[in-house]
């Protein structure tokens, strides 16, 4: 079988699931192409466009939380994509079609999943498209399509969410959440293994700022515990450019104290082991540390929240494994403030993980696909 991987360029939250499924089918003995939407239809142009709406809403999230909320509304932000895409890019896709002619193709954002699943009809090529909601919990509107053979989905809510938005009940599946290879092929570890192997204090409370792949996250909840000086060893991870490491060291260098203690690391590969030393995971609402937090049985402190992932909030709620503390400044040190003088809290809470009904397996979700092509093919 020979399959397609396509992704967008936005973060991290399309591309390793994309990449997580394109190195298990690999690994059955399907031939896997791993390509950038906007890349493989040549369409740089859309790309550098998207890129830069997507960045000012996660730079401002009060735009973000309307303008996402309206557009995936109307839904003629949608028809409007796949009218340019049929414009500038259709010649291209049908030349790539040609040259490779995948038995089948896997989405990881609504624009490949929804656009090549329309076009492909359109021009009469019977190729079977497989959407993975990477949004987890729920889906955008725009990813809600009749062209897909199959909407992926981990998680019971999610599923019911997009059957209500008007996906056909008998596309929708539910699906392991495809764990990177760098989480799930590792072992895990003790908390003071973690924090030796990556060189902090073996025995200190430990938090993990995730500022994203942008780097646009909040730092309002480190500057807080670096006044108060709280005996926490903060590790930032995440897109760090210079102007954020400016603001990293001069916000340390003014709040240097005897306690609290930075290190920061920006971009990371050993994922499972900086999961595995943190006692919280905080920052933005990125679904896929969300999910890593959750199989690593770390609870997340969610200090920022936009409009596309507000279902993530919910569910850690519901299952009593983190707390939504988003733009509550107040809530969110006290939350810390508390975590650092009653340490059992946290042992309680261990045990809730052990209730969230998610499959972790790329490699499964990897065999759905292939079984469920090989089936189509007749």
């Amino acid at each position: 079988m020979k399959g397609l991987c396509v992704y967008i360029k936005a973060g991290k939250g399309h591309y390793v699931p994309a990449k997580a499924v394109h190195e298990q089918l690999e690994k059955i003995g399907a031939e896997s192409h791993l390509v950038d939407f906007f890349d493989y239809l040549d369409i740089h142009w859309m790309e550098r466009i998207n890129q830069a709406a997507w960045r000012i809403m996660l730079r401002i999230p009060f735009i973000e939380k309307y303008l996402f909320r309206y557009l995936d509304g109307s839904g003629w932000g949608i028809k409007l994509i796949i009218k340019l895409v049929d414009k500038f890019g259709s010649r291209k896709l049908m030349d790539n079609i040609k040259e490779f002619r995948p038995d089948f193709i896997f989405a990881t954002h609504p624009y490949p999943g929804t656009v090549l699943s329309t076009l492909l009809d359109k021009y009469g090529e019977d190729i079977p498209v497989y959407f993975y909601s990477t949004d987890v919990f729920s889906a955008p509107a725009v990813s809600i399509c009749p062209y897909l053979r199959k909407f992926y989905i981990p998680t019971e809510e999610g599923a019911e969410r997009v059957m209500k938005m008007g996906q056909d009940p008998e596309t929708i599946e539910i699906s392991p959440f495809p764990l990177q290879s760098s989480v799930a092929d590792r072992p895990k570890l003790s908390k003071k293994e973690a924090r030796k192997a990556i060189g902090i204090d073996e025995s200190k409370f430990t938090l993990q700022l995730n500022l994203g792949g942008e780097g646009l996250g909040s730092l309002h909840l480190l500057e807080d515990i670096l006044k108060e000086d709280l005996p926490v060893q903060i590790v930032i991870i995440g897109g760090i450019k210079k102007e954020m490491r400016k603001k990293l060291d001069l916000m340390i260098k003014h709040f240097h104290g005897r306690h609290a203690k930075v290190f920061v690391r920006g971009f990371i590969d050993n994922v499972n082991e900086y999961l595995a030393a943190s006692d919280v995971i905080a920052g933005r609402a990125g679904i896929n540390t969300i999910v890593e937090a959750i199989y690593a049985h770390r609870p997340f402190l969610i200090t920022e929240l936009v409009y596309i992932v507000i279902h993530s909030a919910e569910y850690i709620e519901k299952y009593g494994i983190g707390w939504n503390a988003s733009e509550d400044r107040e809530k969110q040190i006290s939350i810390i403030r508390d975590l650092v003088s009653n340490p059992e809290k946290l042992a309680e809470m261990d045990r809730n993980f052990d209730k969230v009904p998610i499959e972790y397996s790329a490699r499964h979700l990897a065999e759905m696909i292939n079984e469920d092509a090989r089936l189509y093919q007749g």
